[in-house]
């Protein structure tokens, strides 16, 4: 009997070292295999085409009569009328100087006056701080993207905040001194005017239109009338042109309301229709998107015409000729996958050709980790990058499908529909 028992007790012995040994066997090689993984999410992008072109505008070059040192009175993009002055023309470099400090006298009056107004009231000095606060947030902003265009505006608007705020701390008993003050600064600021009339010629607006100093040259080459005649081939012998301004040039007046932007694209399959909208967008001299209208498209043997317009931004492209814009023709949504994540499988097709050789396709699929497996699911490629796929599930309707969220499988290898990988 007992040896019977023991018998019994060395086969459950060498039973439960084999289930272990398997199990660890199991789990080394589970592990061994470093399962990685990663998150898809969902992700939207814009596709479309390459375009390089130039601006059409109806304009007006405006000249001093001569040459010298120019300082616009107008800020780029504003809207003059019929008689404004735009711009100055100084025959003396140190006018310059001049000029400069007159804006600062200008500005100093102005903050003394508000000093003087408003005295040290508790409320006027807390929203100076947030004003101090504000504009330093704004120049910040300005200076990290790289936009200079506001740049000096800001500055000066921060400046005067700070003065303000020096002076709603103070005495409020210095009224006289401020007053006083004001006064002096007056007479310096008639007394440097009186000596910049002397160097200085105004330039003003023949007519109504938007101002910009980016006179180029290309005001006559660049007119709507162009646009009729234009072709793929007269475009690409246009954009080669090289236009300067004249010497004596202080800017341009933009007298129309609409622009157009005539581009030169590759191919002849571009799948853009006339009478459509589409978004440019333009990483150049300036950053953004702007939605404008195909009105004529051209098709040659390797390149297309394509005609925009637009009667927005006008300000904000006043100061741009050529350029190269991305035509957005389609916004693609899907899922994100890294390249790793997809994988592919040709397969023959139940359905035969006419010449009875069954057809071969590639389908794509991921492995997404559900609990503790590995499930096989099938999707679609939408758009490839050198960095990422973005895909959708081959069946949007199915229950196990791809969705945002899923954690999806990067090894290649030793990965099955079904596997334990956890």
């Amino acid at each position: 009997m007992k040896e019977s028992t023991l018998a019994t007790k060395f086969m459950i012995a060498i039973l439960c070292l084999g289930v272990a040994a398997y199990l660890a066997v199991y789990l080394f090689h589970g592990w061994d295999e470093g399962v990685a993984t990663t998150r898809a999410y969902a992700y939207s992008l814009d596709a479309g085409c390459e375009a390089v072109g130039i601006l059409v505008r109806e304009e007006t070059p405006l000249s001093a009569g001569g040459t010298g040192y120019v300082d616009q009175i107008l800020a780029e993009g504003a809207k003059a009328a019929a008689g404004d002055p735009v711009a100055l023309l100084y025959s003396d470099p140190s006018a310059l100087t001049t000029r400069q400090s007159i804006r600062t006298l200008e500005a100093e009056i102005q903050q003394l006056e508000y000093a003087l107004s408003s005295g040290a009231q508790t409320a006027g000095a807390a929203q100076l701080d947030a004003q101090v606060i504000s504009s330093i947030a704004a120049l910040r902003a300005l200076a990290a993207r790289g936009d200079l265009t506001a740049l000096e505006d800001s500055a000066l608007h921060l400046r005067s905040m700070v003065f303000k705020r020096d002076y709603a701390y103070g005495d409020t008993a210095a009224a006289g001194q401020l007053s006083q003050l004001i006064a002096d600064k007056r007479a310096q600021l008639e007394q440097l005017n009186s000596s910049l009339s002397q160097v200085s010629t105004t330039v003003y607006a023949p007519m109504s239109g938007v101002f910009s100093a980016g006179a180029d040259g290309w005001e006559e080459a660049a007119s709507p009338d162009i646009l009729d005649g234009l072709t793929a081939g007269s475009l690409s012998a246009l954009l080669k042109e090289q236009h300067s301004p004249a010497p004596s040039s202080v800017g341009k007046l933009v007298t129309g309301s609409t622009w157009w932007f005539a581009a030169l694209l590759e191919g002849a399959d571009t799948g853009l229709q006339a009478g459509r909208r589409y978004a440019l967008n333009f990483s150049g001299d300036y950053f953004g998107q702007i939605v404008m209208t195909l009105e004529r498209i051209a098709l040659e043997e390797d390149q297309t015409l394509a005609v925009f317009s637009c009667r927005s931004h006008l300000a904000d492209t006043a100061m741009l000729r050529i350029q190269t814009v991305d035509v957005i023709t389609q916004t693609l949504e899907g899922i994100r996958i890294p390249r790793k994540a997809l994988r592919v499988e040709t397969v023959q097709e139940e359905q035969e050709e006419e010449d009875g050789v069954p057809r071969e396709v590639n389908r794509y699929y991921v492995f997404t980790v559900i609990r503790s497996q590995a499930w096989k699911q099938e999707v679609e490629v939408l758009y490839t990058d050198p960095s990422f796929y973005l895909v959708r599930p081959a069946n949007p309707a199915a229950a196990n499908r791809l969705r945002p969220g899923d954690e999806v499988i990067l090894n290649s290898s030793g990965i099955y529909d079904g596997k334990v990988v956890r």
